[in-house]
C-alpha cells in the first residue's frame, strides 16, 4: 500500500478507480463481505470487509448517529479503513465534522491506515469560519497529512505490533 496513493482529490470516477485498486492489492482478493461489530448491544454495519481491511463511504461513518465506542470497535477490529467521498465541510455540515474529527483522531491515536477519497486536500475539507471545530479541524487535516506520508506508512507495521489488544480488554471497551 506504500506505493499507491493513499489520499484521493478529486472525489470523483477516477478517484474510485484508485481506491479500487487500491482495495485489491490490500485485500489480496479475499472475499469481500458486510460484516457487522457489536458496540454496546447495537449493531455498527461494515459496508465491506476482507480480513483486516474494512471500507465505508463518509455517509457510513459520519452521517449517522456513531459515536466514540463505535470508532473504537472499528479500530480495535480493522488495521486498514478506506473511506470513500469525504465532502467539504461546510457550516451546515457541524455533526459529521465533529465526527469525521473523532473518527481520524481514532484511527491516528490506534494506527490505522487510511484510504481515502476527498473532495478536496485536508487543510480545504473544512470551510466553516467559526465554532471550536476550526480549531479541531486544524489537528485533524495535520493528521490527514501525516496519515499519507511515506515515513507513516513504513512504520505502519513496527506500530501495529504495539497494538496487540487482549480480547478481554476489546470486551470491556464495548
Amino acid at each position: 500500500l506504500s506505493r499507491l496513493p493513499v489520499y484521493v482529490t478529486p472525489a470523483d470516477a477516477a478517484a474510485d478507480a484508485v481506491l479500487d485498486e487500491a482495495w485489491e492489492v490490500m485485500t489480496r482478493g479475499r472475499r469481500t463481505a458486510e460484516a457487522a461489530l457489536t458496540v454496546k448491544g447495537r449493531q455498527v454495519v461494515v459496508p465491506r470487509a476482507a480480513g483486516e481491511a474494512a471500507r465505508f463511504s463518509f455517509a457510513d461513518l459520519c452521517e449517522k448517529p456513531l459515536g466514540a465506542r463505535d470508532f473504537l470497535a472499528i479500530a480495535d477490529r480493522f488495521s486498514t479503513i478506506f473511506i470513500d467521498h469525504v465532502p467539504v465541510l461546510g457550516e451546515g455540515m457541524r455533526n459529521e465534522a465533529k465526527r469525521f474529527i473523532l473518527l481520524i483522531d481514532t484511527l491516528y491515536d490506534h494506527n490505522v491506515r487510511l484510504v481515502v477519497s476527498a473532495a478536496a486536500p485536508p487543510p480545504q475539507l473544512y470551510t466553516a469560519r467559526r465554532g471550536n471545530e476550526v480549531f479541531e479541524f486544524e489537528r485533524t487535516a495535520s493528521r490527514l497529512i501525516e496519515m499519507q506520508s511515506h515515513e507513516w506508512l513504513e512504520d505502519w507495521a513496527g506500530r501495529q505490533r504495539g497494538k496487540v489488544v487482549p480480547v478481554e480488554a476489546r470486551q470491556a471497551q464495548a
